[in-house]
């Protein structure tokens, strides 16, 4: 232990400049924080074809008139932007990238793109994966067959992975981790902002497996609000409600008419992308989510007395 601190010490200290703060922090990124090294990352994705860059740091240019703004579970807000089916979103913070999520190979953002990955090839280029993050004051265990995390220098990288289709890469979400800072394991946006984000990503993923978008739909959208609502409420996690209430009642009640409905329910997810992806893992669930034969979707999200989410997607075919 000794001689691994002293004989760098030794090698490096600037007896001109002194060990002051700077300089100590200086050295201890260089001999005992190395930085991640990045050449295996650079090659790959010098290999890719791409169309949109950006880098984690650089400021956002002008966006698409159509471009969204969401809050997010971050200190900034995502902007989602689907221009020629290009879907993804950008976490902005005083006008600065902090952050990304996409689930296209044309998106690549500090050289990182998920074109031709699996979870073999990412292991091979990342490395091992982490298995804790920190957020606020808390250390989170992300260990989880359905995505891994790197952490490469002070930013978190997850990758998503379909266990339905031999582990490929189908979806990455980068983080600075000042992002992650805030003390709350939930720092949830207003729920109708986790409801667009969602209605997004399912329209994204749906375009990604070759299924067509979704038109919204208010009063699927309503039905699966007040679901989200009942279970937050009462405390209970099922598609019946304690008092027997069914999709098809809550759908009527509402004033729907439908030839096919399907539901998907998740909760505790810190957002909907975590949520998102989930679901889509799970067999029975995944089956909405990619059914060509809906037409509408509507999306609702509450909060219980802890904050914690409660997500309903509701699919009908009209």
């Amino acid at each position: 232990m000794i001689a691994f601190f002293v004989h760098p010490a030794a090698g490096s200290y600037d007896f001109r400049k002194g060990l002051d703060g700077g300089y100590a922090m200086e050295w201890l990124h260089m001999y005992v924080l190395p930085n991640y090294d990045t050449s295996k990352i650079e090659q790959v994705n010098s290999a890719q074809s791409y169309s949109v860059r950006y880098e984690i740091g650089g400021t956002l240019a002008m966006a698409p008139g159509d471009t969204k703004v969401v809050g997010s579970e971050y200190g900034g807000e995502f902007h989602i932007i689907n221009e020629n089916d290009i879907f993804h979103m950008l976490l902005v913070n005083d006008g600065r990238i902090t952050g990304a999520y996409t689930n296209n190979d044309e998106v690549t953002v500090d050289s990182i793109n998920i074109q031709g990955m699996d979870r073999e090839g990412i292991h091979e280029v990342y490395g091992e994966p982490v298995g804790t993050v920190d957020k606020g004051e808390k250390r989170l265990i992300v260990e989880n067959d359905e995505y891994d995390v790197f952490e490469i220098d002070d930013i978190y990288v997850f990758f998503f992975y379909d266990l339905h289709k031999a582990d490929e890469v189908n979806g990455l979400l980068i983080v600075e981790q000042s992002e992650m800072e805030n003390g709350e394991l939930y720092n949830h946006p207003p729920a109708a902002d986790n409801e667009e984000m969602k209605f997004q990503l399912v329209n994204a993923t749906r375009i990604q497996y070759g299924a067509g978008a979704l038109d919204h739909h208010d009063g699927a959208a309503d039905a699966a609000g007040r679901h989200s609502e009942d279970m937050a409420d009462n405390d209970y996690f099922s598609h019946d409600s304690p008092d027997g209430g069914t999709l098809k009642d809550r759908m009527e009640e509402q004033g729907v008419r439908f030839k096919l409905a399907g539901e998907n329910i998740a909760m505790g997810h810190t957002s909907p992308i975590f949520s998102h992806h989930s679901l889509l893992n799970s067999e029975e669930h995944r089956v909405n989510t990619l059914n060509d034969a809906y037409t509408h979707l509507g999306i609702g999200v509450d909060y219980n007395s802890e904050d914690v989410p409660y997500y309903t997607e509701n699919y009908i075919k009209k």
